[in-house]
């Protein structure tokens, strides 16, 4: 799959409709935490205390208090870029780390210490998969792919010898 900067992704998309994409950012300035509401919409909540038809009321989904965003750079632009996240990997985290931790603020930096030490780290080749936002050309993130960075090795040649 090829990747792109987060100014290519949005002429693509001006040109061709394109709404998925995978982008290399450069350097990850800050993982941004900024406070959501506590609680469901209303029509949604209403959507969630429904029964299901062949069984019980559903479990309880948790609603994720905070917004957060990636703030990095792309090799072909000196601002930065801010992106929601939208990822579930995070929020999942964030879940597990707040009952584990016992407090959200504890939560929320061991978040950032994961996404700062582990999926940027020096040594992954970390990438964002982003989408739009239907209609408008506005970007998210949907996912982060962060595997080890690949080291080619060299060595001399070896003479081949014959299999037969």
């Amino acid at each position: 799959m090829p990747v792109y900067t987060r100014k290519q992704l949005e002429a693509l998309y001006a040109s061709d409709m394109v709404s998925l994409g995978l982008v290399q950012p450069t350097e990850l300035i800050e993982l941004r935490v900024e406070k959501a509401d506590r609680d469901w919409k209303p029509e949604w909540q209403r959507l969630f205390d429904q029964f299901h038809l062949f069984g019980g009321a559903p479990k309880d989904l948790s609603k994720i208090p905070y917004k957060f965003s990636y703030v990095f750079r792309c090799q072909d632009s000196d601002s930065p870029h801010t992106a929601m996240i939208e990822d579930w990997e995070l929020g999942v985290l964030f879940l597990k780390e707040r009952e584990r931790l016992a407090t959200e603020k504890r939560a929320i930096e061991s978040v950032r210490e994961n996404f700062h030490h582990k999926m940027f780290a020096a040594d992954r080749d970390t990438k964002l998969f982003m989408g739009t936002v239907f209609p408008y050309n506005s970007w998210v993130v949907i996912g982060v792919y962060y595997p080890p960075k690949f080291e080619a090795v060299v060595t001399a040649p070896v003479a081949q010898l014959p299999l037969f």
